[in-house]
């Protein structure tokens, strides 16, 4: 395919006017078809409990744009991070991550975590590789060493990366205050426990309790999406359909009575790439279903409010769809006016 062979080499080789072949336009043409065609990366397909793959074959081959990371303040661009080549490589068989294979992923699977796909590709590769990488949130901070937190904000965490595997790479951070800063990795510690680390260079950032953000390897990538491996360490089923992902089944985010609007951290149940939730709100045993979402912690953006049916289905006596903005930080604002018996089912994400 001709974007992988641009530029043509002899057009660097020398000074003055070059002389540019017919088959030469030929390639420039197919490559800004091309363009149009492959920033929509290939989609993630589970396979069972410990992996997931990309699909292809001969006929039907899988094709990926190396060029890093989306953009967590513009959406539909990307953040390289200096180390992407921008050029597409393809896969004309199925490429897999497998969570109990060593060297599938950067350091070891932990359960109830968010685990970035990544596509891999060498200078002179001319097909991608899969490896897992965890998304990563801050806890403490000495100097510029970040202590790191796990997926639910509730422990620090280690992942047992290698010492300094990751240096030469570069964080780049997804909320807070620091939201759209990239530093480069200089050093990672070898924990596998609640003590992991990972030091940066450059200015300090600003990183508050629980910000979230990701860690571009040191070689050209390219996010795939986001996989949630579970407390029993099975990764949870999905669908994937461009940046919109759906779950198998439903997985619950809040339970119970809320008293006001109470702020609510989504990070088990979506990823920090995630701009939109989508779900339903449940009511059982005969109440009325109630739910009322808001941005700013004061005003609903969003009511839902309905009175139970006469008979339950599938065990439950009221249940409504709905889709709202995900915050900062995966965090929103939920009240449902201290009403016993209710509970909001995820279903997926939008990227």
């Amino acid at each position: 395919m001709s974007l992988i062979d641009l530029p043509q080499a002899k057009w660097g080789s020398g000074t003055g006017r070059q002389v540019i072949l017919k088959s030469d336009f030929d390639k420039i043409e197919q490559g800004v078809l091309e363009g149009f065609d492959i920033p929509r990366p290939p989609v993630l397909e589970y396979v069972d409990h410990l992996t997931v793959r990309v699909n292809a074959t001969a006929d039907c081959k899988a094709r990926v744009m190396l060029n890093g990371f989306p953009s967590p303040l513009n959406p539909g661009q990307w953040v390289d991070g200096g180390l992407s080549d921008g050029r597409y490589r393809e896969n004309a068989a199925p490429v897999t991550v497998n969570f109990a294979t060593a060297g599938h992923l950067w350091g070891t699977a932990k359960p109830e975590q968010w685990y970035g796909i990544y596509a891999l590709a060498g200078a002179n590769d001319a097909i991608f590789s899969l490896k897992a990488m965890p998304l990563l949130r801050a806890g403490s901070q000495q100097g510029q060493a970040i202590a790191l937190r796990n997926s639910g904000n509730t422990a620090g965490i280690g992942y047992g990366f290698t010492a300094n595997e990751l240096a030469g790479g570069q964080i780049l951070v997804l909320s807070g205050a620091s939201r759209g800063l990239a530093r480069a990795v200089t050093a990672n510690n070898d924990d596998n426990g609640s003590g992991g680390t990972i030091t940066y260079g450059g200015s300090a950032l600003t990183l508050g309790l629980g910000d979230w953000f990701v860690v571009l390897p040191a070689t050209n990538c390219r996010y795939l999406g986001s996989v949630w491996n579970d407390a029993d360490g099975n990764l949870a089923p999905f669908y994937q359909d461009g940046r919109c992902f759906t779950y198998g089944q439903p997985r619950q985010a809040t339970a119970g009575a809320l008293n006001g609007f109470t702020p609510v951290d989504l990070g088990l149940v979506v990823p920090p790439t995630a701009w939109s939730l989508e779900g339903f709100a449940t009511a059982v045993a005969g109440y009325d279903l109630k739910l009322a979402v808001s941005y700013d912690g004061s005003n609903p953006a969003l009511l839902l409010h309905g009175s139970p049916p006469a008979g339950a289905f599938q065990g439950v006596r009221g249940a409504t769809y709905f889709s709202c903005r995900v915050l900062d930080g995966t965090q929103i604002y939920i009240n449902n006016e201290n009403t016993a018996n209710q509970a909001v089912q995820v279903t997926g994400w939008r990227e």
